[in-house]
């Protein structure tokens, strides 16, 4: 009777170590073909385009009038892009248009005449010590084309990466003023004849994600060629991609 009994008992034991050998021998495949699903998950995953950017900007001059401090400035621009993907695919180009937006901050007041011959030329002049004026800031507003050449690092699992671009820009002055402020109150003044009306220059972002930074450096003048100071603007900030 026992050795009745053991037959089967020994057959189902080696067909159950048999069974488990086997499903012990599958496990490294599935978890090689969870990898494998995961990168392909992966390099299918869409690129993030960041055909939408805002950029929040610390807005500066260079070759400032003497005795004149623009001590501080900010900005913004608003950018739509159309990216378009080259062969390969870490590489694409770039082309919008934006609003640009940036106001300078000063311890002069603007000046449309040179005193020395009478002459149009626009600049700043410093606030004397015994003057009523307190505060001068100079605003301008652009309407631009921006172009970029964009390279993307491989995306990670939740669809991130490094960013690199070098851009040109080119924009149409929209409008600009200057205002003041006494101490008899605040004046402003939106006749500005001799501002630029166009502008080109060079601009750079390097980010991961959603965020990065930029920068902007105008290749022309803030007032025209020979009728202003040289006053050359830029601005360095945070970019943001929100969608």
């Amino acid at each position: 009777m026992k050795k009745r009994l053991l037959l089967p008992l020994s057959t189902l034991l080696l067909a159950s170590v048999s069974l488990f050998a086997q499903e012990t021998e599958k496990q490294p495949e599935k978890k090689e073909e969870k990898k494998v699903n995961s990168d392909s998950k992966v390099a299918n995953r869409p690129i993030k385009r960041d055909n939408f950017l805002i950029d929040i900007n610390y807005a500066g001059v260079v070759n400032a009038p003497t005795g004149v401090n623009f001590s501080f400035g900010y900005g913004n621009d608003i950018q739509i892009f159309y990216d378009h993907q080259f062969k390969a695919k870490v590489l694409s180009g770039a082309i919008g248009i934006g609003y640009s937006h940036a106001k300078y901050f000063n311890n002069g007041y603007t000046t449309n005449v040179d005193t020395a011959t009478g002459l149009e030329y626009a600049s700043f002049a410093p606030i004397k010590a015994d003057s009523s004026y307190k505060r001068n800031s100079y605003t301008t507003n652009y309407f631009d084309v921006p172009a970029e050449l964009r390279f993307r690092s491989k995306p990670n699992d939740k669809g991130h990466s490094w960013k690199v671009s070098v851009g040109f820009k080119a924009g149409f002055r929209l409008g600009s003023y200057s205002t003041t402020r006494t101490e008899e109150g605040r004046y402003s003044n939106f006749i500005q004849p001799l501002l630029t009306q166009t502008r080109y220059g060079i601009t750079t972002r390097l980010g991961y994600g959603r965020i990065g930074l930029v920068g902007y450096y105008s290749l022309t003048r803030l007032f025209e060629a020979e009728k202003g100071h040289e006053i050359l603007p830029f601005s360095i900030g945070f970019t943001i991609s929100p969608f």
